[in-house]
């Protein structure tokens, strides 16, 4: 009775240890499956993470554009995450706030939205920065003028409005500002110019500074053109005799310049009105364009600034008009073993065309026809088609659809010697 005791709690003790070598079994056995079907990966994060600023002071500003910076990451996750991982499950930051102006190594930081990835590296894993203080000061604006005015025109000074702008930004940058430029095109203009430009700031080598803001950021610009003494600029009269051949009409005189620069003393320039006439060009009878090269009827003391000639087209086009024209319908198409009646003998057309051509047209010229093809014996409606020559056009036809009854051809007793089917009496029906 006395080692009874001592026995039952050895067997208990082992049952207690194999309990727990099963369960521990059971545990290897279960992380080895899940292992095996969803794995832990180790690789690099194809999508490199932008890095964000935060607590810097308002007053102090980064020399360095740091918004395209990203950092690239060494991860470990398990093969299910990886296939849903984005760069929305991460966030990079440089933790400004207590830096002071100067240049400092700032380590990035980087959270994992997901519990289940783990960061196993990172590069860069710090950022060098310089910070500075923001400063402001005014420049003036000024006016860049790219090209140049219409020939015989000059460019007088630009206005800027505002005349003045401020200039705010990391200190090192800002000190580089001489100016804040406007450039403006002319285009060749002979007339005012004024337009709303940006404005962009630039350091005593014309180059442009960065990381500053402009206020405001665009100026209205009016740079004045005038014509240079001495000179004027008038339009080109073309002087047209005669008239083109029966129907045919005039649709466009167009010189080559249009206008001309004349040269003479001012007294000379301020009689000649807008314009300078050339000499009388005819187109009498004329079925197509003219086109000849004049000369200028220049006043007295007055020279032209180029050649005293120009060139001169006179478009010539006949004249549009419509007609109807009444044809018979003519069958197309139709087999010879049946025959068509048309419930209209006659069908006006609406033609339209040069006026030349309306007039030429003959009998044949425009036909109507009918086309049969492939219907069988009875009543139908046809499309009618019209065949026009070349230049003349089909606006409508009255009637839009013609009706055609088509019946069998019967054989006559005359020509085959026997009774038609027709007249054979009908047999007495058996009941």
């Amino acid at each position: 009775m006395r080692n009874s005791r001592p026995t039952n709690r050895i067997n208990i003790q082992e049952t207690i240890v194999t309990l727990l070598m099963s369960l521990a079994l059971a545990l290897i056995v279960w992380i080895f499956a899940v292992d095996q079907e969803n794995p832990l990966v180790r690789d690099e994060f194809s999508t490199p993470i932008s890095i964000g600023i935060r607590g810097l002071n308002p007053q102090l500003q980064t020399l360095q554009d740091l918004t395209q910076r990203t950092v690239s990451l060494n991860l470990r996750a398990p093969l299910r995450t990886w296939e849903t991982l984005s760069a929305d499950d991460f966030i990079a930051v440089i933790d400004l706030s207590s830096f002071a102006p100067g240049i400092h190594d700032v380590p990035i930081q980087v959270d994992v939205v997901n519990p289940d990835v783990e960061v196993l590296g990172q590069q860069p894993r710090q950022l060098r920065v310089q910070i500075e203080n923001v400063i402001t000061k005014t420049v003036s604006v000024q006016v860049d003028i790219a090209d140049t005015a219409a020939f015989g025109y000059d460019w007088q000074t630009p206005i800027s409005e505002p005349i003045s702008v401020e200039i705010s930004g990391p200190e090192t940058q800002v000190n580089q500002v001489q100016a804040a430029h406007a450039e403006v095109r002319l285009l060749g203009t002979k007339n005012q110019v004024e337009r709303n430009q940006t404005l962009v700031a630039r350091d005593g080598q014309n180059q442009p500074v960065e990381r500053v803001r402009i206020d405001p950021a665009t100026a209205r610009i009016v740079v004045p053109v005038v014509q240079r003494p001495g000179r004027k600029e008038v339009a080109v009269l073309v002087q047209v005799d005669g008239q083109p051949a029966p129907s045919y009409r005039i649709t466009s005189v167009k010189p080559e310049p249009s206008t001309v620069i004349l040269l003479g003393s001012a007294d000379a320039l301020r009689n000649v009105p807008g314009y300078v006439e050339t000499s009388r060009l005819s187109i009498d009878g004329a079925t197509s364009d003219v086109r000849e090269r004049l000369p200028l009827n220049l006043p007295e003391n007055v020279s032209v600034l180029e050649e005293a000639g120009v060139f001169v087209t006179v478009g010539i086009s006949p004249i549009e008009s419509s007609a109807t024209v009444s044809r018979q319908p003519v069958i197309v198409g139709l087999s010879d073993l049946l025959t068509a009646t048309v419930s209209l003998s006659r069908v006006d057309v609406l033609v339209s065309g040069a006026l030349p051509k309306l007039d030429e047209l003959g009998p044949s010229d425009v036909q109507v026809t009918l086309d049969l093809t492939g219907l069988v014996p009875g009543s139908h409606v046809i499309l009618p088609k019209v065949v026009t020559p070349e230049g003349i056009f089909v606006e409508g036809v009255i009637p839009q659809a013609i009706e055609v009854v088509i019946d069998g051809v019967a054989a006559s007793a005359d020509e085959t010697g026997e009774s038609s089917p027709e007249s054979s009496p009908d047999p007495t029906p058996t009941p």
